[in-house]
């Protein structure tokens, strides 16, 4: 005889208990939530924004401060990062050297390749006019001209396509910088800095818009130091740092003295007071070294090269308070002659990750060359125009061709002259692009 379909009460005295069956089947069935979270904490940060679109269940699993904790201990660093060059208008967005892939955010391409092509305003055609300006762990900024008088400022995340406009300034002034402030390893806010033109001794004049306020506002800066912010700065922890040359003006306050090479001038956005920090650049007065700025593992570097002979140093306060900056060698001074490198080099950047890496430009290879300052290996990248595998299983590229152009416009330069480019590093973790008050977050 078959079995009916359906259990009568007299089968089933206590349907509490049917009920109880089925839900521990159920919860049998279920992947343990810690276990879940374990398995997501270990893919790719473009996996985890499509399990994010998912449900809403995912969603706030994957962004509760526990998943966040551990995403971070699997993933310390972010492999994909670009030394992107500082462009102006007419001149195409490149990178020097670009790095994707990884276990981190496991990107098919670099990260310029996501900025182009930029179009601002789906009904309207693909700009062709605008330049990067600058980054700031894991945004950036881009100038748009839609015509020559009619210019638009954008800062947001060109891999996930979100972009906030930023309206035009109360005066006319150039673009300096931008800054972000992190909390818990989660970018929570930007500001968007520029220089007013005409600027008064001793006084840096400033116009900055903040994300947490949808607002411009004016700041006058003191700096015994005169700044124009003609230079582009490198920036770290919501602070700017410009290399100001001496202006050689007679009459500027008692405690300045002049430097033929010009002093490093540093600001934090997210303080309340108005006193930049100045600091001397450590350098020789000798016509012939070539020098960077850069940035490695939250760290001011700067490296010089004199006659073969290459120092590197990072910039730290002697007081808690962070108020009085001073330079200290990172490392014994390095002979390229006796280790077999006899080349004519100029430092490009340091590796924002690894601080024993760094990127020098050979004027006699045409060519950029890795050297590590630990085990004293320097490797000339001459053939490098293709995407190659890197060590930590993502890619890398080195753009010879425009690396070559850049860096002859340093041929005709004064000593005085120092290589900035700007390392846009994307985090282990991007949620979204902090939206201003009464500003639409757009996907472009």
């Amino acid at each position: 005889m078959k079995r009916p379909l359906t259990e009568s009460a007299e089968d089933n005295p206590n349907p509490s208990t049917k009920l109880s069956k089925i839900s521990m089947e159920k919860r049998r069935k279920r992947l343990p939530e810690v276990i879940l979270v374990e398995i997501l904490a270990r893919l790719p940060m473009k996996a985890i924004a499509r399990f994010k679109s998912v449900s809403k269940k995912w969603n706030s699993e994957t962004e509760s401060p526990y998943f966040i904790r551990r995403y971070f201990s699997l993933h310390p660093n972010s492999s994909t990062w670009s030394l992107m060059f500082l462009t102006k208008l007419y001149h195409p967005i490149t990178e020097a050297i670009g790095f994707h892939g990884g276990d981190t955010w496991d990107l098919p391409k670099s990260l310029a390749s996501y900025v182009l092509p930029f179009q601002p305003y789906p009904n309207l055609p693909t700009v062709n006019n605008y330049y990067y300006v600058a980054s700031s762990n894991g945004l950036i900024w881009i100038e748009v001209y839609l015509t020559h008088h009619n210019r638009r400022s954008f800062v947001g995340n060109p891999v996930s396509k979100q972009w906030v406009e930023i309206p035009p300034p109360p005066n006319k002034c150039a673009a300096t910088g931008l800054v972000t402030r992190v909390e818990n390893g989660l970018v929570t806010s930007f500001k968007v800095v520029r220089t007013c033109s005409n600027q008064t001794r001793n006084v840096w004049r400033v116009y900055v818009y903040s994300s947490e306020t949808g607002l411009w506002s004016f700041k006058r800066l003191l700096s015994f130091c005169p700044v124009d912010g003609a230079n582009p700065p490198v920036n770290i922890d919501g602070k700017l740092y410009l290399w100001e040359k001496d202006s050689h003006e007679e009459d500027l306050m008692e405690n300045f003295i002049p430097k033929e090479f010009g002093f490093l001038v540093g600001f934090d956005f997210y303080r309340d007071d108005n006193k930049c920090q100045v600091v001397p650049l450590p350098i020789p007065d000798n016509k012939y070294v070539r020098r960077c700025l850069t940035t490695s593992r939250g760290d001011v570097m700067y490296v010089e090269i004199l006659y073969r002979r290459l120092k590197v140093w990072r910039l730290s306060s002697n007081n808690p308070e962070g108020s009085e900056l001073l330079w200290e060698l990172s490392r014994e001074e390095i002979n390229l002659a006796s280790i077999g490198f006899d080349v004519f080099c100029f430092p490009l950047a340091m590796n924002p990750f690894d601080g024993d890496i760094i990127y020098l430009w050979s004027r006699e290879h045409d060519c950029v060359v890795t050297g590590n300052l630990q085990t004293l290996e320097f490797v000339l990248h001459q053939e490098s125009e293709n995407w190659s595998s890197s060590s930590n299983g993502g890619c890398y590229r080195f753009n010879k061709l425009d690396c070559k152009r850049y860096m002859d416009g340093f041929r005709n330069e004064t000593s005085t002259s120092v290589v900035i480019l700007s390392q846009f590093v994307l985090p282990p973790w991007m949620d979204l692009v902090p939206r201003p008050p009464h500003t639409r977050l757009t996907l472009y």
